[in-house]
């Protein structure tokens, strides 16, 4: 996306490890299109604190996400939300905040 929205948190109970679903409808609408006049797909994401467990596909009927889980598993791409300055992935993100304000100090 050219200018991506500022998405919210979903770490609606604070840090800690958190359950994800997510469910998306419409993915072999427009799959060729380089743009389309009209919103074809959408999605709903839930989030609740819960231990960590791996991942689970409840259901997965669309070519198109087919193609893409085929893929290689190292293809995937693991992005921590550390928010701590203590760490590498903290400090990278605060200044992108800052920056994002402008305030390059």
């Amino acid at each position: 996306m050219d200018d991506p929205a500022e998405l919210p948190s979903l770490a609606s109970q604070g840090p800690g490890s958190y359950r994800l679903r997510v469910h998306a409808r419409g993915r072999d609408r427009a799959v060729d299109q380089t743009t389309v006049d009209e919103v074809v797909e959408s999605y709903l994401i839930q989030s609740w604190p819960a231990a960590h467990q791996d991942a689970l596909l409840v259901k997965a009927s669309d070519t198109y996400g087919a193609q893409v889980r085929a893929q290689q598993a190292d293809d995937t791409v693991v992005i921590d939300h550390e928010d701590s300055l203590d760490t590498q992935t903290g400090r990278e993100r605060d200044i992108l905040h800052r920056a994002e304000r402008g305030d390059y100090s």
